[in-house]
């Protein structure tokens, strides 16, 4: 097997693991640390705290990794001159989802006091966030299913 085959198919992995750290860290979130955010006492809210503030790293890297090894997986499935209408109207509209969902997670990220940012806006964006990531991932697994890469075909 060639490099650019075992490339492409580090590529594939990296991106569906980043993923699925993404949105298992939104579901975390809008399942466990949202509910004891609004626990009983301080107590509740600085263990709360500190969940988030400890899966903001892996969030941030997952981001990269998932940003990055997208368009390089994105640059490659359309190089070969092979992507139908209805591939590039899948991805399209993957990427859209995705971008949304990272765009409002950025812009909802957790700020100091004192701004202007809503806390009510932020928390009801989470399913918001959680629902297009997941539209996101799930658009990506059927232009897997539908489109099946040529591990072995190397870069293009």
């Amino acid at each position: 097997m060639e490099v650019a085959a075992i490339a492409r198919i580090v590529l594939r992995v990296v991106h569906a693991l980043a993923a699925v750290i993404w949105l298992g860290g939104g579901l975390y979130y809008m399942l466990a640390v949202r509910p004891l955010r609004r626990g009983s006492g301080p107590q509740a809210l600085e263990v709360a705290q500190r969940a988030q503030e400890g899966f903001r790293r892996w969030s941030m890297a997952a981001t990269a990794l998932l940003v990055g090894s997208g368009v390089a997986l994105m640059f490659d499935r359309l190089s070969d001159g092979q992507g139908t209408l209805s591939y590039v109207a899948l991805l399209a509209t993957k990427v859209v989802a995705g971008g949304l969902a990272l765009w409002l997670a950025w812009s909802v990220r957790p700020r100091r006091a004192g701004t202007a940012r809503s806390v009510r806006w932020a928390f009801g964006s989470g399913w918001a966030i959680l629902v297009l990531g997941t539209v996101a991932y799930v658009l990506g697994v059927l232009l897997s299913v539908l489109y099946p890469p040529d591990p072995g075909a190397g870069f293009r």
